[in-house]
């Protein structure tokens, strides 16, 4: 009888055992690698939600300074940031422009050497004032991919380092190896300048007549082709011309050289620079 009993009372607290309620182990949270915020601020990007993706895609890279997607499009977002800001000293846009920078500076240093990132890095070493690193990665840019933007753009580089020669030496090439480029004005424009930097003014005239003469060949050249008058490569070569007509009528008006200025003068009002 006794031998039941126990028995029983076991039962009871067996079945009282299985029926309270079971205790769960609290889940740890998920942590964060560089893929899953890379993936998420790639998602707010894609979204076109700009500042969550900067601020998700800047945790991946502190994560992983190393990780490419996230650099890269790190580098796009703040760019983009940047020129929705119309004041162009804005410290914010600033800001903004030196962060893209430092990215596309880390994706060289990892080993991108592509034209378009060299281009963006001069692009915002200008922006930034920053000849120096201007100058830098022209050079880059121009060594690996030696062509006419590339160029052009390690001439202007040399003259706002106030390195006239450099300037000069480079331009000249420029402008004997790509006669049919439309940066052909700029080639021309920015020779003119750096001539008169260094007092030879009349050298200076007749680079800049030189340059006036092959922008309207080339003008001549690509508008009866059915280009668009507002495309990028009409409205560089217009542009130039307009800026190598001012510095001529400086010169012309200078020297007090009145028929050549009347000329030119004339060229402007057709133009419709000047009344």
């Amino acid at each position: 009888m006794r031998h039941l009993v126990f028995a029983g009372f076991c039962l009871s607290l067996t079945v009282l055992q299985a029926c309270s309620p079971s205790v769960e182990t609290a889940k740890k949270p998920a942590v964060a690698t560089v893929e899953t915020l890379y993936g998420e601020g790639h998602a707010y990007y894609v979204d076109r939600n700009l500042d969550s993706a900067a601020a998700v895609l800047r945790r991946a890279v502190a994560a992983d300074s190393g990780y490419v997607p996230a650099l890269t499009e790190l580098a796009d977002v703040q760019y983009e940031l940047a020129m929705r800001m119309s004041t162009e000293d804005d410290p914010a846009r600033l800001s903004l422009f030196r962060s893209a920078r430092s990215c596309l500076v880390r994706l060289e240093a990892l080993g991108n050497g592509e034209s378009g990132l060299y281009e963006r890095i001069c692009e915002l070493s200008v922006a930034l004032s920053d000849n120096r690193s201007f100058l830098k990665y022209a050079k880059k840019n121009a060594e690996k991919f030696p062509f006419d933007r590339q160029m052009y753009n390690l001439g202007l580089a040399y003259y706002q380092t106030a390195d006239y020669p450099s300037a000069v030496r480079v331009l000249r090439e420029a402008s004997e190896k790509f006669k049919s480029s439309s940066y052909i004005g700029g080639f021309y424009r920015t020779l003119g300048l750096a001539y008169m930097r260094q007092d030879r003014d009349q050298t200076a005239t007749r680079t800049l007549e030189t340059g006036l003469q092959a922008v309207d060949k080339k003008l001549a050249e690509v508008r009866p082709a059915g280009q668009n008058p507002s495309s990028p490569e009409i409205r560089r070569l217009s542009d130039d011309r307009i800026a190598i007509l001012m510095t001529l009528r400086k010169l012309f008006t200078t020297y007090k050289e009145q028929q050549k200025l009347e000329r030119i003068e004339r060229l402007l009002r057709d133009a419709g620079q000047i009344k």
